[in-house]
């Protein structure tokens, strides 16, 4: 083959490497929009994931959008929202015949404390006062109501319960008087202390409940399982990295929950303890959440845990990580 042949055959074949790379390099990524109730501990695995590129790696573009925890079963259902991290509101839909299931755990206990105003010590204080709640159902509710059942008090009668929205909201209510208690995440703590309000419980101590987690519905679970496969897996990542990476996930944790360096390690030591690093969801943390969804709802068939949960993807993808 003549010289100036090879020499313009090698170009050819360069300039063909060339498109192709900048044709992969061009392909969009897949956006899917992720509901949380506001920024916080029980949803720090999807954050993770976005900032180390997990999902990156996965070819998904995550979009994290905040509405109130009430709102995400019907946002799941009509498409505004691919899955949902509040997986307390979503079980509770699920109970009531809504076609949505938990696909991923994140904590197997509550990251909530309850917080009052100053002189309020224990949580038979509140006896006539008004507690802040994000909804109805939610997990903070069902948390507040059990602690309150727990102390001898009615929760349907014994204080005035407000539905106000996620822990930003009802800080700002507490702030502002509106309320005299709240349960918030422990990633507020630092700033209520500051603030001179009072940690009347940790939620942690009174049940244990699972916190947090991907849900999504069953037209989703049916449809587009390859999907899901690629969210969790990037998702377990972010779970994993929070437990082998400690300094970098505190960096994470003081830039995204806007806490001060001692906080985040104390607040990092207490989701550790309630970390599911698997994506799991144990038994007695899933029965605890059926049982007292069941009381409050005033639901008495049996609720399997198939009607919940659909774990078959974790554990799909948990061999090959």
């Amino acid at each position: 083959m003549p010289k100036g042949m090879r020499v313009s055959l090698s170009f050819a074949i360069l300039f063909l490497v060339i498109n192709v790379v900048l044709s992969f390099s061009t392909v969009k990524a897949e956006v899917i929009h992720i509901g949380i109730s506001t920024p916080g501990l029980y949803e720090i695995p999807t954050e993770i994931a976005k900032r180390k590129g997990f999902y990156k790696e996965e070819g998904l573009e995550v979009r994290k959008v905040v509405m109130r925890t009430g709102l995400h079963p019907a946002s799941l259902l009509s498409g505004e929202l691919d899955y949902s991290t509040v997986g307390g509101v979503v079980t509770r839909s699920a109970i009531q015949g809504m076609p949505v299931k938990v696909v991923m755990g994140f904590f197997d206990r509550p990251l909530h404390m309850l917080i009052g105003r100053p002189g309020i010590q224990r949580i038979t204080d509140l006896k006539g006062k008004k507690v802040a709640i994000s909804s109805f159902g939610s997990t903070p509710h069902i948390l507040l109501r059990e602690a309150m059942r727990k102390e001898g008090m009615n929760p349907d009668k014994d204080a005035t319960i407000l539905t106000v929205g996620g822990s930003s909201d009802r800080l700002a209510a507490l702030i502002a008087g509106f309320v005299d208690a709240t349960p918030l995440d422990l990633a507020y703590i630092d700033r209520t202390e500051k603030l001179g309000f009072s940690n009347i419980l940790y939620f942690g101590d009174v049940v244990d409940l699972p916190l947090g987690g991907l849900a999504t519905t069953r037209e989703k679970i049916e449809k587009g399982p390859e999907q899901i496969r690629r969210v969790i897996r990037a998702t377990l990542k972010g779970t994993r990295f929070y437990k082998n990476n400690r300094q970098e996930t505190l960096d994470i944790m003081k830039s995204y929950l806007n806490i001060s360096h001692e906080y985040a390690g104390k607040v990092y030591q207490f989701a550790l303890r309630s970390l599911n690093e698997d994506g799991g969801i144990i038994s007695t943390s899933l029965n605890n959440d059926i049982r007292l969804a069941k009381e409050f709802l005033k639901v008495k068939e049996e609720i399997p845990h198939t009607q919940l949960i659909e774990l078959k993807f974790v554990k799909e993808v948990l061999p090959k990580m």
